[in-house]
């Protein structure tokens, strides 16, 4: 008995580390989530290679060992390759706050407490993902926002929406696929004297074919040929480990601000997956990412973040 759930153990560990090993020979959209869930999968087959070590000793076992602690520091390298934290001397300069929450389409009943979320943050950017349930609610945010792309301006509905407190200059809204229309928003405003590009994104599911794939290239094309400082927020429905993803912060020139909270599942709190993304290209450097306290309602944990202005 000892024998078979040792090697049973080793069967599923080795299914699932061929899976993700795949990423270094030929990616496929079939497999991207788990590609997103890099980190979860090794350690948890690492967990399972303790109990199959603790039934049985042999040498295969510590051979399909060492492999899973490979796997799992691979993703906590690769997690750190786009990590650009501002230093303590660098986060003493000029800052402001962006906003970044998919409040999930049909969530009409926590409308008026995302509002006041929104309205009692303290961003000077907004990006709202699913944002249906705030139409009726534009003019009571208008208050606080009287900028904004999208719910009837240069978008008509109300999925995508930027909201500023500072003008929104060149404000472009582009369909990365036949998926969804509009979810590409991208303006410029300007903060303390300096002109900042800020793009809001909102991908499709990376098991949709490769739809994933091919929205982060029409993204990432489009941020190329915008020059000087550039901050993406938006809900990737990937995490920063996919090897498009990686890709896209690389064509780019992207940066996160270090470790990146988990946002989704919401219930899985620490343990969940960062699908949701605040990204920042010099001069620009990310302070601080944290989660707003309460999801109200949503499946998707809003992102807080402060972005520090470099000279």
């Amino acid at each position: 008995m000892r024998l078979v759930l040792s090697v049973a153990i080793c069967v599923i560990v080795s299914l699932v580390l061929g899976a993700i090993g795949t990423r270094y020979i030929h990616p496929h959209w079939i497999l991207a989530t788990l590609y997103s869930l890099h980190l979860h999968a090794a350690v948890a087959c690492l967990l399972a290679m303790i109990v199959a070590l603790f039934i049985q000793r042999h040498f295969l076992i510590w051979l399909l060992f060492a492999a899973t602690i490979f796997f799992v520091g691979h993703a906590l390298l690769m997690s750190r390759e786009f990590a650009a934290p501002a230093t303590a001397q660098e986060a003493s300069g000029p800052s402001f706050r962006v906003l970044s929450f998919n409040i999930l389409n049909d969530n009409y009943a926590n409308a008026e407490s995302i509002v006041e979320a929104i309205a009692g943050s303290g961003a000077e950017i907004v990006n709202i993902m699913e944002a249906a349930p705030l139409r009726v609610h534009i003019d009571e945010l208008a208050l606080t926002y009287p900028y904004r792309v999208g719910c009837g301006v240069l978008i008509e509905d109300c999925d995508q929406l930027m909201l500023s407190k500072v003008p929104i200059d060149s404000p472009v809204a582009r369909t990365l696929s036949d998926i969804f229309p509009d979810r590409f928003i991208l303006g410029k405003v300007t903060i303390a004297g300096r002109e900042i590009n800020v793009a809001s994104i909102h991908t499709t599911k990376p098991y949709f074919d490769n739809f994933h794939s091919l929205e982060l290239i029409r993204a990432g094309l489009a941020l190329m040929e915008v020059p000087g400082p550039l901050l993406v927020t938006g809900d990737f429905n990937a995490s920063s480990l996919g090897p498009n993803m990686r890709r896209f912060l690389r064509i780019t020139d992207l940066k996160t601000g270090g470790w990146e909270p988990a946002s989704w599942p919401v219930r899985a709190g620490v343990f969940g997956v960062p699908i949701d993304h605040v990204y920042a290209r010099a001069p620009l450097k990310i302070k601080s990412v944290t989660r707003l306290p309460d999801a109200l309602g949503s499946n998707h944990a809003g992102l807080l973040a402060e972005i520090v202005i470099l000279p």
